[in-house]
């Protein structure tokens, strides 16, 4: 089983990659289509009739299991990045270019990515009513671990495991999926001396990879002198009292070593957000703006998915164990068949049918935005995930603040974000005609870091008009002079 839990350890580790979405340029009122995803009462805000996304993608590094020593994002290109060896005294606190782990009891392993691929909105008036319609589309790879008892920085310094030891309960997960979105929001209450704007996403899911697994109890492990002969620095590991599921889907051919894309599981998802503003007539700009939204309500289904269970099989040898030995990793399936055949004496054993749920990755988004002068903008959000449906995936709890100067053919701004309320990062984005381009965490681009741990870059083309607002478009409205 410890193989299990560090072949998923790894994925994590080296495949860090996050998103947490531009939140300043989100904030910009010409932000349009992109920003739905995370208030979807946006859109409505934006002086211009239509805009058109034609590509955007926000990657994010973060994790505080493993770190690479004094370098920087872009010095990795001509780096030769070499791996800790505590015995021959080369590591990450004593010289540069090594991959090296903090070696902490737990660790905190969240994982996204997030590319918004052609989309738009455009606005449309109804009975002299003032609506937003959009469309979007979105592919997602989203994980998360929270809390995972760190059995393997023993391993990492190359120390002895304890004779016994207690790995705590855990549960992680894994989902690839596409989504395509609507988006619509519009005025309501307009009898106040505030404007409320309500708007939502309803969208439909398309599942294409996914992993899940839970551990419900303390596992046993405990370790002993490998025989004569062995190598002395690998001990023999045991896991007993084990109560653990496991399910998996993937596109991936492991025979033809291929991707090959096609829909595992569907599901919907719902985003709901509404927003009060002060906002002068005929005026683009708002005086404050406070939203809230709820994002990512829903699940996947994958009835095809393939579950396995085990629970009060034998102890199972996990190390130096010769049926592991030089047998190669091929598939999940090959090598789960290969625990139920320890643990069970079948390899058939642990099956437990098909069909297993994911749940999206809830949370709360609430923004409030002040203006300062013509302009110029300060801008909060806090995110904060709260874990809803089955088997949830998890994304990182945020606070961001933000100063951002907005007009129609350019803006840009300054950041300043707390990710899981511990790592204080900073960065910005600046919008030039059709192309935007910012960081949350833009530092470690640019600069050599002690730890390298964590990285952020934003990229978006857009095509929108440059020229329409609320003043120009009062004075093309027809006017009954005689009246």
């Amino acid at each position: 089983m410890l193989k299990l839990f560090g072949f998923c350890l790894l994925i994590f580790c080296f495949c860090k990659i996050t998103a947490q979405n531009n939140l300043t340029f989100s904030n910009d009122s010409y932000s349009g289509i992109n920003s739905a995803v995370l208030s979807p009462t946006q859109p409505f805000l934006n002086s211009n009739p239509w805009d058109v996304n034609l590509i955007s993608a926000d990657l994010f590094i973060q994790n505080d299991y493993a770190y690479i020593s004094k370098q920087s994002i872009l010095g990795l290109i001509k780096s030769e990045i070499k791996s800790a060896n505590p015995k021959k005294n080369i590591t990450g606190e004593n010289t540069p270019n090594v991959f090296d782990f903090f070696n902490k009891e737990k660790a905190n392993l969240l994982v996204a990515s997030d590319v918004l691929g052609p989309s738009f909105a455009m606005t449309a008036k109804i009975k002299e009513k003032k609506y937003v319609f959009g469309l979007f589309s979105r592919l997602r790879t989203q994980s998360s671990v929270l809390d995972f008892d760190n059995y393997l920085r023993y391993t990492n310094e190359m120390v002895f495991q304890p004779s016994d030891y207690k790995m705590k309960p855990f549960s992680t997960n894994l989902m690839n999926w596409s989504e395509i979105g609507l988006n619509a929001s519009t005025e309501i209450f307009p009898y106040s001396d505030q404007h409320w704007i309500l708007g939502f996403n309803l969208k439909y899911e398309i599942g294409l990879d996914a992993a899940n697994i839970i551990s419900h109890n303390n596992i046993e492990l405990t370790s002993s002198e490998p025989a004569v002969g062995e190598n002395p620095d690998l001990r023999n590991i045991y896991a007993s009292n084990y109560n653990i599921d496991a399910s998996y889907v993937t596109n991936y051919n492991f025979e033809t070593k291929t991707y090959d894309y096609r829909q595992n599981g569907s599901g919907l998802g719902l985003d709901l957000g509404i927003a009060m503003l002060d906002k002068e007539p005929r005026e683009d700009e708002y005086n404050y703006k406070f939203s809230l939204n709820i994002l990512d309500l829903g699940f996947v289904n994958f009835k095809q998915g393939i579950n396995h269970v085990y629970n009060n099989g034998n102890t199972i040898w996990l190390q130096n164990n010769p049926n592991f030995k030089d047998v190669a990793f091929e598939s999940p399936e090959q090598y789960l068949k290969l625990l139920s055949q320890e643990a069970y004496g079948n390899e058939n054993a642990s099956f437990a049918g098909y069909g297993f749920k994911i749940g999206l990755p809830t949370s709360i988004n609430i923004n409030y935005s002040q203006r300062i002068k013509v302009h110029h903008f300060v801008n909060v959000n806090w995110i904060q995930r709260v874990p809803v449906f089955e088997n949830s995936l998890k994304r990182n709890n945020l606070l961001n603040v933000n100063y951002s100067i907005q007009n129609e053919a350019f803006g840009y701004g300054i950041s300043t974000t707390l990710s899981e309320y511990k790592n204080v990062q900073f960065g910005g984005y600046v919008r030039l005609g059709p192309l935007i381009l910012g960081s949350e965490n833009a530092f470690p681009l640019l600069f050599k870091h002690d730890h390298l741990k964590a990285a952020n870059i934003y990229l978006a083309l857009k095509f929108y008009p440059f020229w329409d607002n609320e003043m120009k478009r009062h004075r093309r409205q027809k006017c009954d002079c005689e009246k």
